[in-house]
């Protein structure tokens, strides 16, 4: 008999949510066949069987389930029925007794709507959305991408007036509830404040050259090619000449440097913050081509677990015209992280302002230094990229 456990999926998140079972209970699946789906702070992940057999579901959608959980067993000819999940849970306490109910774990299905996952059900109090809009929609589960598209049609109810996360403060304000994704990020940057050692170096970067390219190639490959996509080129050229901005400390004597760059960058488009790896060193028109679908994907709430793991490295964007200077967080585990600013004009000139993050446990300032002029020499005389 095969088992179908929850993935450790990223380290952002301890738990998830069962969004839908893509194979029927009592249905035949084969080895690698997708059978359902996870959805956790920041993407949706599909799991696969990992053999011939027949599935039985364990678990309910819109359940919340912890790395490690039994989800569903695959039975062979003449194997036994499987648990239920309150047997699998008691027997995996071993103290006899069953878990406590969880009240997230009630399923808007049994009350004669659709199921609403966690993540979407935060997003839908944080919006103050209107709860017969959300039940309106024609799906079985509402995830937090749907919720992201009703709002966008303007399903929000008057904000003065919403419900949900959102009560009376105890100043007379009103209390607003954040989304399991802003969690996330908090998580993520309160431990970055609390474990790196941070520094930060800026430089100016006469980026007209670099803006003439892209319009060049823009036109002659008929696709958007942008001044962060020769930023990611460039900063991934860099890891054989500077290795250390790409290490992870593994503790306070080592370091690990990896075989290859992985350039995580930074995509909001007002749905939430996402960051997805561009991978080894591709060209320009690649990496451009690798940036419009990311943006199609934040768009559309169909980012993956694999588009964004992996980075040992990051880039922040700042397009706003006003934004002139940024300092960007590090993810734990990255040595350090770069911030681009927008162009500004400068008498005959278009500058932008490159920062840069760094852990000073594995880089000094002169490294520091040295690596935005090796950044700013690629972006001024950007033909060989």
């Amino acid at each position: 008999m095969g088992e179908l456990r929850v993935p450790k999926l990223n380290n952002n998140d301890s738990e998830y949510t069962l969004l839908e079972w893509l194979a029927e209970d009592g249905a035949p699946v084969r080895r690698d066949d997708p059978v359902a789906t996870l959805e956790t702070s920041k993407a949706v992940e599909e799991l696969a069987a990992e053999e011939d057999g027949t599935i039985m579901h364990l678990v309910a959608p819109g359940s919340l389930c912890r790395p490690g959980e039994l989800l569903a067993q695959i039975t062979h000819d003449g194997a036994p029925p499987p648990l239920p999940r309150a047997a699998v849970d008691t027997a995996s306490t071993g103290n006899g007794a069953p878990p406590p109910a969880r009240a997230d774990q009630e399923t808007a299905g049994a009350r004669g709507g659709p199921v609403i996952t966690a993540p979407a059900q935060d997003l839908i109090d944080s919006l103050g959305l209107d709860p017969e809009l959300v039940r309106s929609l024609d799906v079985k589960v509402v995830r937090r991408a749907d919720v992201e598209r009703l709002a966008a049609a303007g399903g929000g109810r008057d904000q003065s007036s919403a419900g949900g996360g959102r009560d009376q403060g105890s100043a007379g304000g009103v209390r607003q509830g954040l989304s399991s994704h802003q969690r996330a990020v908090g998580r993520t940057v309160t431990l970055s404040h609390r474990t790196i050692p941070a520094a930060y170096t800026a430089i100016k970067v006469d980026v007209g050259a670099a803006l003439t390219l892209t319009r060049d190639l823009t036109r002659r490959l008929r696709k958007l090619v942008g001044l962060p996509d020769l930023l990611i080129a460039a900063v991934a050229s860099l890891h054989d000449k500077h290795p250390m901005f790409f290490a992870e400390l593994v503790d306070e004597a080592t370091a690990v440097i990896p075989e290859a760059p992985a350039v995580g960058v930074t995509i909001d488009l007002g749905t939430g913050l996402f960051v997805p790896v561009v991978h080894g060193r591709p060209p320009l028109a690649e990496i451009a081509e690798t940036m419009a679908a990311f943006r199609k994907h934040a768009q559309h709430g169909t980012f993956t677990e694999t588009h964004l793991r992996g980075a040992n490295i990051a880039v922040t964007l700042h397009h706003d015209p006003d934004i002139v200077l940024a300092v960007p967080i590090i993810a734990p585990g990255h040595a350090c992280a770069l911030a681009l600013a927008s162009p500004q004009p400068q008498g005959d000139r278009t500058v932008a302002t490159i920062g840069l993050a760094y852990d000073h446990r594995l880089n000094n300032g002169r490294d520091a230094v040295l690596f935005l002029q090796a950044v700013k020499e690629i972006v001024e005389s950007p033909e060989g990229v």
